[in-house]
């Protein structure tokens, strides 16, 4: 029994370190297919493809979409209606926060992105961390900075 035990603890790791090995492999770019299994695995929901290259996700009431484009960078939007914000405010935020940039789209509706550039490869690990600042982070804090700023 104990050979047993031991057996199956063995399989088991080694299925875990496979599973990390596949999160941290360098590749060019990963297909639409990939990036929504890599957000559905992270838990967030309503996850589709809309087209090609672009993926749409909710997280925390706020839909998000990942444009994944041809040369393996992956591109993250957030966009938001009902809240009025000038240049100035986008101009702040862009000076005083990284890792984002807003601005006030053609409807002068206020939107944050944020780039994952693939140039030395890309890798799940890199998404993931990429995907969880943006939003848990950034469109927050982008929110907040919004709703303080509010012109309405």
């Amino acid at each position: 029994m104990k050979a047993l035990n031991t057996l199956i603890s063995t399989i088991l790791l080694s299925f875990l370190a496979i599973s990390a090995q596949a999160d941290s492999t360098i590749v060019e770019r990963f297909s639409d297919t990939e990036v929504k299994q890599v957000l559905r695995d992270e838990g967030y929901g309503s996850v589709r493809i809309i087209e090609e290259g672009e993926i749409r996700f909710k997280a925390a009431g706020n839909i998000y979409v990942l444009y994944n484009h041809d040369d393996g960078d992956l591109h993250l939007y957030f966009g938001s209606t009902g809240l009025k914000l000038n240049y100035e405010d986008m101009n702040e935020w862009n000076r005083t926060t990284r890792l984002s940039r807003a601005y006030l789209d053609n409807d002068m509706d206020i939107a944050l992105e944020t780039d994952l550039l693939s140039n030395a490869g890309i890798t799940q690990d890199m998404m993931k961390a990429m995907i969880q600042v943006f939003v848990e982070t950034s469109v927050p804090r982008y929110i907040s900075f919004a709703q303080d700023n509010d012109k309405n």
